[in-house]
């Protein structure tokens, strides 16, 4: 079932233990974020990537840095799925 595109975020991490920790940092926030295969374009060391509403970026990367957890550079991505985050 297709509908509106929704734009995302994709985060990637230095490590697994730093997206387990994000996750569950912006989780607790009331981020939603959801674990994903890191794409290869993010270049990423660990193959957990976090994606997350592109609304919520900002807030989810001031967070993350204020915790000291070092993100990757993102991308955008547009997902045709009706599907919850």
């Amino acid at each position: 079932m297709s509908g509106t595109p929704r734009s995302f975020v994709v985060l990637g991490f230095a490590s697994t233990h730093d997206a387990l920790d994000a996750e569950t940092l912006l989780l607790d926030l009331g981020i939603d974020v959801v674990p994903i295969p890191a794409p290869k374009t993010i270049n990423a060391r660990c193959g957990i990537a976090l994606r997350c509403d592109l609304a919520d970026t900002s807030r989810a990367l001031a967070c993350l840095a204020n915790a000291g957890i070092d993100v990757k550079p993102s991308e955008e991505i547009a997902n045709t799925r009706e599907d919850r985050l």
